[in-house]
């Protein structure tokens, strides 16, 4: 398919989200069903370090890596002074898989019961990361005047 225009790679781009996030969000709201129907789940080992391990993991996956993919794209971008269509989703599709990642550990620590600021860190690192990657069109078509790949549309 030849992506010619910013309604076209966001088309595309939001294809990819929604395949890439159905699956974390059924995971979640199972999760959500089992805590209505009073089943408990009890992690092997100390609680405590289950939910610090799933809140570092949680901001690990849906901040920090985010934010590094982003500025070593830009930094490549910066470096070579150019960039392809594919380059560019690539990198997006990236973006969404690791941020998916982070709807996984906040289900487990929502599953676990962590201590609750281990669990709402996790689920609010979740959430960043889903915002950030949500594609909207106005930030698909300035990101797309950045790097130089804006076509007529």
């Amino acid at each position: 398919m030849l992506l010619n225009n910013t309604k076209d790679i966001s088309k595309t781009l939001w294809k990819f989200f929604w395949f890439s996030i159905v699956l974390p969000l059924i995971l979640f709201i199972g999760v959500v069903v089992v805590h209505q129907l009073e089943i408990s789940f009890i992690p092997p080992g100390d609680l405590r370090i289950w939910g610090i391990f799933l809140f570092v993991f949680s901001v690990t996956v849906g901040v920090a890596l985010p934010v590094l993919l982003r500025t070593s794209f830009h930094g490549k971008y910066i470096k070579q002074n150019s960039t392809t269509i594919s380059e560019y989703l690539g990198y997006q599709r990236n973006l969404i898989i690791v941020c998916s990642i982070a709807i996984i550990s906040a289900s487990i620590a929502y599953l676990f019961i962590v201590s609750p600021l281990y669990m709402y860190g996790s689920i609010l690192a979740a959430l960043y990361g889903i915002y950030s990657t949500i594609p909207f069109n106005e930030r698909i078509a300035n990101e797309l005047k950045i790097y130089k790949l804006e076509q007529v549309e």
